[in-house]
C-alpha cells in the first residue's frame, strides 16, 4: 500500500475517522489492527513471523529489567540473525563462491537460497534492539502488551522510519491525545508536501536510471546531472516518506520525530549527517559509536570507531561492496573531518560557500556508490565524470531545470518564504496546499514507483 496510491488515501482517511468515532482504550488495539494489515497489504505470510519477533522483543524488555547483560544479549543473537539470513546470507553465499571461483578457477556449484527479504526488517530490528537496550540501560519498561506492539507497529513509521525510541512514543500511547482540528494542521503541510516532494522525485527517477544503466553513452555533463538527479531523488523520496508519515501520524494524534533538516545545506560531513536521516544518524551514535568507544580513548580509537560505525552503517543500507565502500567514503569522510577540526593545529578557515561546494561534492561522489549496482558501474559512472568528453546522450531539459532549481533551492533564504506568501490561518494557504496537490496529480507517473527506502 504505497504511500502516493488512492488506496492508502481511502485506507488512512478510514483509520481517522473510526479511530476517533470509538472509546479510547479500543482506539489502540484498532491501530495495532489496522497497521498488521497495512504491512500484510505488501505480503500476508510474513505477518506472523513479524508478530512472533515483536513478541520475543517484548518478552526481552520485561527481562532487561532483572538480567539486562542477558536481554540484550538475546536480543541481538535473535534480530540480528534474523537480519543475517534474509539480508546477508545470498550476498554471503555469492561472495564465497566468487571468491572460490578466483581461487580454484572453477566456480562451485552452490546456488543462492533466493530468500525474499520481508519489508521494513532493518526498521523493525533496529526499533526493537533499540527499545531493549535501553531498558537495560534503565530506561521505563513497558508491561503491556498492546502498548508495546502499537510502538513497533504503528503504521506511519513502519515500513521506511523515523527509527523511534520507546521514550518518544510510549508516553503518547500511555497518554494519548484528544481530538482536536490542530491535529489536522498540523498534517496538512507535511502530507501535500510529502506526496509533491515524492512525485518530483518519481519524475527523476527515469533520467537516472538511464545515466546509470548505461554512463558510457552520455556526456560528461550529463553524467554530473544524473548524478545530481539521484541526490535530489532520494532526498525527495526519502524527505517525502517522512513527511507523510508525520503528518499521518498528526492526524491520529501522534507526533513523530523529524529526520531531515535541509541536508544539502551542510558545511561539513558531520553536519549533512546531523541533518541526514537524523533517527538512523542518531542510532549508529548511541549504539554503536558510543559502544566503540566514541571519542573517549583518543583520536586514533576515535578515527576507528568513526571508520567501523559508518561501515556497518553502509551494510545496514544494503547486503554489496557498493554499500560497503559507501559506508567506508562517509567514514573516512567524518574521520578526516574530525582530524581537521580537532586535531589538526591551527586549522585555516574555509569560506562558508566553499566548505558547502566540497561537502556537497563529497555527498554526491558517496551516492555514486550508493546507487550503482556494482561497484565496476560506479566506477565507470566517475571514470565518465572526469573525462570532459561533451560527446555522446543527453538528458531531457526539463529534468536539467529541475535539478538546478532544487540546487537553488538550498539557499537558506528560502526557508521562510512560505510563511511569507501564506501565513498560517490565512486562505491563502489553502489556496497553495490546493494548487500543490493538483500539480503533484497531474505530474505524477503512470505508474506508482515505490519509496527508495522500502528496500532496506
Amino acid at each position: 500500500m504505497n504511500f502516493v496510491t488512492l488506496s492508502y488515501a481511502v485506507f488512512l482517511l478510514a483509520v481517522v475517522v473510526v479511530y476517533w468515532l470509538i472509546p479510547r482504550r479500543a482506539g489502540r488495539w484498532f491501530l495495532i489492527l489496522a497497521s498488521l494489515v497495512f504491512y500484510g497489504s505488501w505480503n500476508v505470510l510474513y505477518v506472523p513471523g513479524f508478530v512472533a519477533l515483536l513478541v520475543v522483543n517484548w518478552g526481552f524488555g520485561l527481562l532487561a529489567v532483572t538480567r539486562p547483560r542477558l536481554a540484550v544479549i538475546g536480543a541481538l543473537v535473535v534480530d540480528l540473525c534474523l537480519l543475517a539470513v534474509f539480508k546477508y546470507l545470498d550476498w554471503l553465499i555469492g561472495s564465497s563462491a566468487s571468491v572460490l571461483a578466483f581461487i580454484l578457477g572453477e566456480r562451485p556449484e552452490w546456488g543462492v537460497l533466493g530468500l525474499v527479504l520481508p519489508l521494513a526488517i532493518s526498521f523493525v530490528t533496529f526499533t526493537m534492539l533499540a527499545y531493549v537496550i535501553d531498558v537495560a540501560r534503565g530506561a521505563r519498561v513497558e508491561r503491556d502488551l498492546g502498548r508495546y506492539a502499537l510502538f513497533i507497529t504503528f503504521f506511519p513509521h513502519l515500513i521506511a522510519g523515523p527509527i523511534m525510541r520507546g521514550y518518544e512514543f510510549l508516553p503518547q500511547v500511555r497518554h494519548p491525545r484528544p481530538f482536536s482540528l490542530v491535529h489536522l494542521r498540523l498534517a496538512l503541510p507535511l502530507l501535500v508536501g510529502g506526496f509533491l516532494k515524492k512525485v518530483l522525485g518519481d519524475n527523476l527517477a527515469p533520467s537516472v536510471n538511464a545515466v546509470f544503466a548505461d554512463p558510457s553513452s552520455f556526456a560528461t555533463p550529463y553524467i554530473w546531472i544524473g548524478v545530481l538527479a539521484f541526490a535530489f531523488q532520494i532526498f525527495l523520496d526519502f524527505s517525502g516518506y517522512t513527511d507523510i508519515a508525520l503528518g499521518s501520524a498528526h492526524l491520529l494524534g501522534f507526533r513523530l520525530p523529524r529526520n531531515f533538516e535541509w541536508p544539502y545545506r551542510a558545511t561539513s560531513i558531520q553536519e549533512f549527517w546531523r541533518r541526514w536521516h537524523m533517527t538512523l544518524s542518531r542510532w549508529l551514535r548511541d549504539y554503536l559509536y558510543i559502544p566503540l568507544g566514541g571519542s573517549r580513548h583518543g583520536r586514533f580509537r576515535t578515527y576507528a570507531a568513526l571508520l567501523i560505525t559508518m561501515v556497518l552503517g553502509g551494510l545496514w543500507h544494503g547486503a554489496g561492496f557498493t554499500f560497503l565502500i559507501w559506508g567506508f567514503w562517509h567514514g573516512a569522510g567524518l574521520a578526516v573531518h574530525r582530524w581537521w577540526r580537532r586535531d589538526y593545529p591551527n586549522p585555516p578557515p574555509i569560506a562558508p560557500f566553499l566548505a558547502w561546494a566540497m561537502t556537497f561534492l563529497f555527498v554526491l561522489v558517496g551516492w555514486v556508490f550508493f546507487r550503482a549496482t556494482s561497484t565496476a558501474e560506479a566506477f565507470a559512472i566517475l571514470q565518465r565524470a572526469v573525462s570532459f568528453d561533451l560527446a555522446g546522450q543527453t538528458l531531457p531539459l526539463a529534468v536539467t531545470v529541475l535539478c538546478l532549481v532544487l540546487l537553488a533551492g538550498q539557499w537558506p533564504g528560502w526557508t521562510g518564504l512560505f510563511g511569507r506568501l501564506a501565513p498560517a490561518g490565512s486562505a491563502r494557504r489553502y489556496l497553495v496546499y490546493g494548487t500543490a496537490t493538483a500539480a503533484a496529480v497531474m505530474l505524477m507517473p503512470v505508474q506508482a514507483v515505490s519509496f527508495i527506502y522500502f528496500q532496506f
